[in-house]
């Protein structure tokens, strides 16, 4: 009984599903084929809680009956703890899976019904071997195996166990045990290894603060290694160091108010994001935090995944490295599959700052510019919204400056400079090619 217990206090995750009954188990079962497998555990509630479920020979018929009218079939192992079923599921061989309502994938803790696009990424990936996923005999347990970030992990779960480490690393789909030894996958290792960098080079934060715009006026640098978690703490505490924060003492009430720069909210969000979906079979490179004086830039390797285009971003929730979102999930740093982007733009939004800039290539890249100065600025475009805040860096302007800001246009950018005239945010100086922008005010 102790293994269920555990899995109890694991909660739903990314190969474990609680259901009460057999209502929709044909979803959870093709969900798990087309993933990378795992268990739907039947008499248990979605809080965790133990309801109980009549396991007799009708009802093993009936589960392995609803895996084999599955197309293609798909084979069950049952396994009983008392009153609860274990229906175990393995990663299919023969992708795509279905049921009756159509295809479904395991992402994160819940199961999606596949659109017609999802599906052929399905069977274009079904072939590959996922990074996170794939075990490395490399590491040695128990002596590369960090016991401070295991409990670390342990406590951000909530879970409460007396079980063997190696029992809950397997419950966890971080290990396996080969005879006598215990193997522990990539995600393991870059969560609980010592020096997950002794087998991933890369596999670590820089994070970087410049005194201007170009990146060789260098304050402060620097490399956050460690477990995933480590490095996801480490970094924000770097960023909250060098982002500013006004206080607002409210009249008549011992209250003040907190306004950053940039909301801690987008920029934790976009950390996870880069951890989360980085490349990590790119040994070329790292992640990477600039922060300039009117942006911050969060780059990692590893363009859009398969399937995403940066118009979808927060539409459609397609992962790189599904077990290590999971881990994440389950240790609290992600709330919801696929809300990330939608948490970040509805951040900038309300703390006043421009929309944030999504750019992918071989690397994806996502830059959060400065709060605005004025709620006059939440009415201007984006483009001019920049411009007002290099202007504001570079306290004046002139045009030809203005369009090699821009990227545009000396006429274009002379259109721009006279709406932020008319919005009495910027003042001229000069006649003719002497004429130069500045700031009217700035409030704060």
């Amino acid at each position: 009984m102790n293994e269920l217990q555990i899995i109890l206090q694991q909660g739903e995750g990314y190969k474990i599903e609680f259901k009460e009954k057999l209502a929709h188990l044909d979803r959870e079962i093709v969900a798990f084929a087309n993933a990378a497998g795992g268990s739907v555990y039947l008499g248990v509630d979605d809080a965790g809680k133990v309801v109980g479920i009549d396991i007799c020979n009708k009802l093993k018929s009936q589960v392995t009956d609803i895996a084999h009218n599955c197309d293609p079939s798909i084979k069950v192992e049952l396994i009983s703890y008392g009153n609860v079923l274990e229906v175990r599921v393995a990663e299919g061989g023969d992708k795509p899976y279905r049921c009756k309502d159509g295809f479904f994938l395991r992402m994160g803790p819940n199961s999606q019904k596949l659109r017609r696009d999802d599906i052929v990424v399905l069977i274009t990936n079904s072939s590959k071997i996922q990074f996170d996923e794939t075990l490395n005999p490399k590491f040695s347990f128990p002596g590369d195996f960090s016991q401070q970030s295991y409990h670390e992990f342990l406590n951000l779960c909530d879970i409460q166990t007396k079980l063997p480490a190696q029992d809950v690393l397997q419950s966890l789909s971080v290990a396996h045990k080969d005879a006598s030894k215990l193997v522990l996958n990539n995600t393991g290792i870059l969560f609980f290894a010592k020096e997950p960098q002794k087998l991933y080079p890369e596999g670590y934060i820089t994070a970087v603060r410049y005194k201007s715009q170009d990146r060789f006026s260098i304050i402060d640098k620097q490399d956050y290694k460690g477990s995933l978690i480590q490095q996801i703490e480490q970094a924000l505490t770097f960023i909250q160091r060098h982002t500013a924060v006004a206080i607002n003492v409210v009249a008549q009430s011992p209250v003040h108010e907190e306004i950053h720069e940039y909301p801690l909210v987008a920029l934790r969000e976009a950390v996870i994001n880069a951890v989360v979906h980085r490349d990590y079979n790119y040994d070329g490179s790292h992640i990477y935090i600039h922060i300039y004086p009117d942006k911050i830039e969060i780059e990692n390797p590893g363009g859009l995944y398969h399937g995403l285009t940066i118009a979808s971003l927060g539409q459609r929730s397609v992962r790189r490295n599904r077990l290590i979102a999971d881990l994440l999930h389950r240790a609290g740093y992600i709330e919801r599959v696929g809300s990330g982007f939608d948490r970040m733009r509805q951040a900038l939004q309300q703390n006043n700052n421009p929309p944030l800039e999504v750019s992918a290539t071989n690397f994806f890249n996502i830059r959060f510019y400065k709060k605005l100065a004025t709620d006059k600025l939440s009415a201007l475009t984006q483009r001019q919204q920049r411009l007002y805040q290099f202007v504001e860096q570079r306290k004046t302007i002139t045009i030809g400056e203005a369009a090699m800001a821009l990227g545009c246009s000396n006429d274009t950018a002379l259109r721009e400079l006279n709406v932020l005239l008319q919005q009495d945010l910027l003042t001229k100086l000069g006649r003719g090619k002497a004429t130069s922008y500045i700031l009217l005010k700035k409030d704060t």
